[in-house]
């Protein structure tokens, strides 16, 4: 199985918030505490959102690979007769569909991950006790 690097950033973050929020709570004012678990409310959402994009994008990865190579056997065969040029074109149409739905998956999935980051990154300023 291909480790995603998105997908480590966001356990390493998930751990981190754990980890702090036990510690957060000793050295913060109530009201502090009360921001502070509002923001850790709102991480758990976007992680999960973030685990569905990344199945959506490797699911798009998959099914350009597959008509990428669908598109390669019938691009081989092109030659023999005019039905099979035809078939190449639109091999090679729907190819090319998947590789743009792939790499706007994979340019929000980018985006969302880093906004994540960001914010968890936010709490982990606001909400952990200085040493």
């Amino acid at each position: 199985m291909k480790k995603d690097p998105a997908m480590i950033r966001l356990l390493l973050a998930s751990l981190a918030l754990t980890v702090a929020t036990p510690a957060a709570a000793d050295s913060l004012s109530p009201k502090q505490v009360e921001r502070c678990k509002a923001m850790q409310v709102t991480l758990a959402p976007k992680k999960a959102e973030l685990e569905e994009a990344t199945a959506k994008r490797d699911a798009l990865a998959a099914k350009a690979e597959a008509l990428g190579e669908g598109y390669e056997d019938a691009q081989v065969m092109r030659l023999a007769s005019a039905s099979n040029a035809e078939a190449a074109d639109s091999a090679k149409a729907e190819f090319d569909a998947a590789k743009r739905a792939f790499a706007q998956a994979e340019f929000a999935l980018q985006a969302n991950a880093r906004q994540f980051n960001q914010d968890v990154a936010d709490y982990n300023q606001s909400c952990t006790p200085k040493k």
